[in-house]
C-alpha cells in the first residue's frame, strides 16, 4: 500500500474512534461493537472502505488480531436476511448551466471564500477531479494537468496537456492553479464549505450541485463538441475511452461552449480501446430484422437520412 492511502486511512480511523469510540486507542471489542453499531449510517461501499481504513490502521499500529477481527466482519445492512434499510443514495447534479456557475462564483467572491471559488474555477473550465487540483501549471496558453487516478503503483495514469485559446478563461484558470497550489486547507474542508455555502444560496433547491457536477457536465459538452473518443478521453484525464459513459449526456452539453482543446503534440494513441464493443454501442450487430416484402416497397419510398455516428 502506498504511503498516501495508509495515511488517508489512517485519518479516517483517527476521525472514527472520536467519533464513535470516544478514544483514541479503542481496542478490538470496542471497535467492532461501534463499527456494526454505525453500519446503517453508511452506505455499503462506504462502510467496507471504512473497514479497509479500521483494519489498515490497527494493522499499522502493530495489533494484527484486531486488524483480523475486523476484515471479517458482516455488514449487518446487507446480511442475508437482513431487514435494516440501507442508506439511500444521494442523486448526483450532472447539469450546470453558466448562470448558476456565474451567480455561485459571485456568492463566494462576495464572502471572500477565495478556496472555493479557485476550485470552482478550475472544475468548470477544466473539469479537473479535486485532487488534481493543486497539480496544475501554466505555461504560455498550455495548461499542464498530472492525472490523479493510479492503475498501478507508481502509475500517475492520464496526464494531460490542455490548450485555451480564450485569454480572459487563460488568466481566470492560471491564478486559480497558482492560488490551490499553496492551499493550505484540505478537499474534504473546501468541499464541506461548497455544500454549506449552496445550501445558504439555494435554499429552496432540494438537490445542490459538488465540483464533481461541473466534472459531469464538462463530460456532457465534450460529448456535444464532435470530438473524437480518444480526444475526448484524453480531456477528461481517462485512461481508456470507455470511461466517459457515466459522464453527462449529449443533450446536456448541446449549445455549451468547450474552452479547451487538446495539445498538438498530444499522445491520443495511448487511450485504451474497448475489448470489445458494448451490447447496444457502435460497431456491433445485435440482431436482424425480417421486413415482409409488401412494406419493404413502402419503406424504401421514405426519406431517410443515416448517421454515420450511429447516433
Amino acid at each position: 500500500m502506498q504511503s498516501l492511502t495508509l495515511k488517508k486511512y489512517q485519518t479516517r480511523a483517527r476521525n472514527f474512534y472520536r467519533k464513535h469510540c470516544e478514544s483514541e486507542a479503542p481496542d478490538s471489542a470496542q471497535i467492532c461493537a461501534a463499527l456494526l453499531k454505525s453500519a446503517s449510517e453508511y452506505r455499503p461501499n462506504s462502510f467496507g472502505t471504512l473497514k479497509s481504513a479500521l483494519a489498515h490502521d490497527q494493522k499499522a499500529r502493530g495489533n494484527h488480531q484486531a486488524a483480523k477481527a475486523i476484515k471479517q466482519l458482516v455488514n449487518p445492512v446487507t446480511a442475508q436476511g437482513s431487514t435494516l434499510p440501507k442508506k439511500p443514495k444521494l442523486k448526483q447534479i450532472r447539469s450546470i448551466s453558466e448562470e448558476d456557475y456565474r451567480e455561485l462564483q459571485e456568492h463566494l467572491l462576495a464572502r471572500e471564500f477565495m478556496d472555493e471559488a479557485w476550485s470552482l474555477v478550475l472544475a468548470y473550465y477544466l473539469g479537473v477531479r479535486p485532487c488534481e487540483m493543486r497539480s496544475i501549471t501554466v505555461k504560455d496558453n498550455h495548461v499542464h494537468i498530472i492525472g490523479g487516478k493510479k492503475s498501478a503503483p507508481q502509475d500517475r495514469g492520464a496526464d494531460r496537456t490542455l490548450v485555451i485559446d480564450d485569454p480572459a478563461v487563460l488568466q481566470a484558470v492560471e491564478g486559480a492553479a497558482k492560488c490551490m497550489r499553496i492551499c493550505p486547507r484540505t478537499n474534504t474542508a473546501i468541499r464541506d464549505r461548497l455544500r454549506k455555502e449552496c445550501r445558504a444560496l439555494w435554499p429552496r433547491r432540494k438537490q445542490h450541485p459538488t465540483l464533481k457536477s461541473f466534472r459531469h457536465q464538462l463530460g456532457s459538452t465534450l460529448k456535444a463538441s464532435g470530438e473524437s473518443d480518444e480526444a475526448i478521453a484524453y480531456m477528461m484525464g481517462h485512461q481508456s475511452i470507455e470511461s466517459i459513459s457515466v459522464y453527462g449526456n449529449r443533450r446536456s452539453g448541446a449549445g455549451q461552449k468547450l474552452h479547451i482543446r487538446p495539445a498538438q503534440d498530444a499522445d491520443l494513441s495511448k487511450v485504451r480501446q474497448p475489448k470489445q464493443p458494448a451490447v447496444f454501442g457502435r460497431g456491433r450487430v445485435v440482431g436482424r430484422i425480417e421486413v415482409p416484402s409488401h412494406l419493404a416497397r413502402r419503406i424504401t419510398t421514405l426519406p431517410f437520412q443515416s448517421d454515420p455516428r450511429g447516433t
